[in-house]
């Protein structure tokens, strides 16, 4: 894999050369995002910048341990932009981070790290590495290739990370779980990553809401095209039923995979202003390309993708003329 345009020392020589800085991840903020604008924030204010974090609301409570998280401005863009530097993290283009237009518009550099497969250069100065398992992944090389000696992340910084290479990953199991990944997993450890919280938190606690809402969901989980898609929709009401949340449903969309034969899982969830699904492929099939025909993107292992001024139905009836595609291509 290739990364596009200006190598991890142009990156640091921009973190150093800005002074006042806006940093963010992508809408719907998952750990990888989230844990590295905490890291990144955690780190210019070390080398003395001035920072504002910002965060795209909602944060799901699986996250809401992460060090440094009450810092961050949680869908609160600053009332008077005046930046000299952006750095965005994980967007693979300028709009995934929300309308942002107005900070944007008028920074002198505009720095994108992300490690998206399809990916925008849309930045001043941009580095796209699509072998890296995660952005935490690059930013963690970005630390090593400061030049600075010792200058490593902090425990803090190291949990940020590591929550954003683990969920990244899958706990490991994700095909992009490179011998590089784990090299940077293990960094993180030995510099002390909170990994005990970050499995209790993440893997090991759902609340009560959540697991209902899980039942709901393997209630209407349906099998099609031979039992090799599967598809699961969560409408309105029953998030409404169960008093939940769009942002409760971690971990759905990859259950069906579990099952001998399924190799493409779509979670399709009805939210106020938008139908937006999460697509997992079990190892054969490459959904971020399915994702793309919708205008989304992602992983070939992991996509998604949003759709307004559809219904529910319309939007399902259309992803499984694209699924039905690919499935046939797998034979």
């Amino acid at each position: 894999m290739e990364n596009k345009f200006h190598s991890l020392q142009q990156i640091w020589k921009a973190l150093q050369d800005g002074k006042n800085f806006f940093v963010a991840g992508h809408l719907n903020p998952d750990g990888d995002s989230l844990g590295c604008t905490l890291a990144v924030t955690s780190l210019l204010k070390r080398l003395g910048k001035t920072v504002y974090a910002y965060a795209a609301p909602a944060i799901g409570d699986d996250l809401k341990f992460l060090p440094g998280l009450s810092e961050v401005h949680v869908g609160q863009l600053p009332l008077n932009p005046d930046f000299d530097t952006v750095l965005l993290l994980e967007c693979s283009d300028r709009q995934r981070g929300g309308d942002l237009e107005s900070i944007l518009r008028p920074a002198k550099t505009l720095i994108n790290i992300d490690h998206h497969l399809v990916s925008d250069a849309y930045g001043h100065v941009n580095h796209i590495d699509s072998g890296a398992s995660s952005t935490a992944e690059i930013i963690f090389q970005l630390f090593e290739e400061s030049g600075v000696e010792g200058f490593l992340p902090t425990p803090d910084e190291a949990t940020c990370l590591y929550t954003g290479l683990v969920t990244d990953t899958g706990r490991f199991v994700h095909s992009n779980t490179s011998a590089e990944a784990l090299r940077v997993a293990s960094a993180l450890v030995a510099l002390g990553a909170d990994i005990q919280q970050i499995n209790q938190v993440i893997y090991f606690t759902k609340s009560y809401i959540e697991l209902k809402l899980l039942g709901r969901a393997l209630e209407k989980m349906e099998m099609r095209f031979d039992n090799k898609y599967s598809q699961i929709i969560l409408t309105k009401r029953d998030f409404e039923t169960f008093g939940a949340t769009p942002a409760q449903t971690q971990g759905i969309v990859s259950q069906p995979t579990m099952i001998p034969g399924v190799e493409i899982s779509a979670l399709i969830k009805e939210e106020p202003d938008k139908v937006s699904v999460n697509l997992r492929s079990r190892g054969n099939a490459d959904v971020s390309r399915i994702a793309q025909q919708f205008g989304g993107g992602g992983h070939a292992r992991a996509a998604g993708f949003k759709v307004t001024g559809k219904s529910v139905g319309e939007v399902t009836d259309a992803l499984a003329e694209v699924v039905q595609h690919a499935v046939r291509e797998l034979r």
